[in-house]
């Protein structure tokens, strides 16, 4: 909690500066704040709740790896679900 804490004081002007997701995003992943951390700190920036903060993280185009490897484990599992 600290750590996300500290990490939302840091990203808080990048959102005030233009209300922009991607650009948060952005910023978040030039820091290392990736996964649950980035949208962590999604949530407490721009005051929303869990499921906006997760689209604005996956739909972030500096985070297309990260849904590509996202997709791929979840296609993985639900392909492994038919050989039970």
């Amino acid at each position: 909690m600290a750590r996300t804490a500290g990490l939302a004081v840091t990203a808080q002007p990048v959102w005030d500066e233009d209300h922009d997701g991607g650009a948060l995003q952005n910023f978040l992943k030039e820091i290392r704040c990736d996964g649950v951390d980035a949208v962590m700190v999604t949530m407490r920036v721009v005051g929303c709740d869990l499921g906006e903060a997760q689209r604005m993280f996956w739909t972030a185009p500096c985070r297309a790896a990260e849904l590509a490897f996202h997709n791929s484990v979840m296609e993985g599992l639900e392909q492994s679900q038919g050989d039970v």
